[in-house]
């Protein structure tokens, strides 16, 4: 259908293909974002089966999973409302069509990596700080399998769930770059900042989704590295700092604590952006690879980092900064290579099962050669 044939209520795509350098940006930090994921849930084996955190490690835990790596959620959303709402048609056949599309490659692979959980908790056995099958029944099977109300089995995959309802609703975010987006953009963050206290909320996952569509749809310059980039990065690392002081400074209610740490959250996105541009993060050829199969790690990397830090404390007990603070990224960084290296052992060995596994996201290549990964 061509433009001037579109009826007035419809919203037509906003741009052709995405720039290089953006595309690049966008592939590499897919890795780095889970790669945060992995390190923040891993932590628990420092701070839930170690006795006694040392001053030093609280301290690089506070900064890391206190702040830094909570960025990872709301720019994945962000990533996704770029990639989704800058090309997608406010009709009712393109609505059909990408929920079909959403079935596979979202509530596939989220039903199946719950579902193998049940699977262990009844055959195998309880994974500690994830559950038992008695816990999953006395919170009824159904429910945790699907995480209605509740978080799931494999409960960093709360996030695909959500994804899910945003897509859901995505016309009504069309609606709102129609007729009124900046309004849309303010009332979203508003809702956000001061409804609710969490930092993760459907109120977030809105805005985080809309504000990557206004992006794509109000043509801001991504490409590069803008005044805005170096500004905001800046400004990420110094909130940052005063919100991990924020007692000393005199900063003591709680709400206002919670609108800056938000604010930080945006200037996060900011700083993970600049950070991307430059060449060693860039053009990082391990990481474009690993990339490749970058959901697979953030689908699997809960139980893994739960089994592997039990094994690894029953021969390695850290007592003091250093040692905690090695099991921290040693664990981590051996769950998402370990992770990878499976992942890419099935895709070859069995690309079909990979390709269901992984919501029929199969490794491609462009015309340049270069890998390139499906939208999400």
């Amino acid at each position: 259908m061509n433009a001037a044939a579109k009826p007035g209520w419809m919203l037509g795509p906003a741009r052709g293909p995405l720039a290089p350098d953006v595309s690049k940006r966008i592939d590499v930090l897919r890795i780095v974002l889970i790669g945060l994921i992995v390190l923040a849930h891993g932590a628990r084996g420092v701070t839930v089966r170690i006795d006694g955190t040392g001053a030093g490690t609280a301290l690089m835990l506070e900064i890391l999973n206190g702040h830094v790596d909570f960025v990872a959620v709301p720019l994945f959303f962000t990533i996704s409302g770029f990639l989704f709402l800058r090309k997608f048609e406010l009709s009712l056949a393109a609505y059909g069509g990408m929920l079909r599309k959403k079935f596979v490659s979202l509530l596939i692979p989220y039903v199946l990596f719950n579902a193998w959980l049940v699977l262990w908790f009844y055959f195998v056995g309880s994974i500690e700080v994830m559950g038992s099958w008695n816990f999953i029944v006395s919170e009824g099977l159904f429910t945790k399998t699907l995480g209605l109300g509740t978080a799931p089995i494999n409960y960093p995959l709360w996030f695909l769930r959500d994804l899910l309802v945003v897509f859901l609703l995505s016309p009504v975010l069309l609606l709102f770059f129609k007729e009124a987006p900046g309004v849309g953009l303010i009332t979203l963050f508003v809702l956000w900042a001061g409804v609710n206290p969490l930092p993760y909320t459907y109120y977030g996952d809105f805005f985080a989704f809309y504000l990557g569509g206004y992006l794509a749809r109000t043509r801001l310059p991504l490409e590069g590295v803008s005044w805005w980039q170096r500004a905001g990065s800046l400004l990420f690392v110094i909130l940052t700092a005063v919100l991990v002081w924020h007692q000393p400074l005199g900063i003591t209610d709680e709400s206002v604590r919670n609108v800056l740490f938000k604010c930080n959250l945006l200037l996060g996105l900011v700083f993970f952006w600049r950070m991307s541009a430059f060449r060693i993060v860039r053009d990082n050829f391990l990481l474009h690879r690993m990339a490749r199969h970058s959901f697979f790690v953030y689908l699997a990397h809960e139980p893994t980092v739960s089994i592997f830090q039990t094994r690894l404390l029953a021969v390695w007990r850290p007592v003091d900064d250093l040692q905690q603070i090695a099991f921290y990224w040693i664990s981590g960084l051996a769950v998402i290579v370990f992770l990878w290296i499976v992942a890419e052992l099935i895709s070859r060995v069995a690309p079909a099962l990979y390709a269901v596994m992984t919501g029929s996201r199969r490794p491609s290549k462009s015309g340049n050669g270069r890998l390139v990964r499906s939208e999400t």
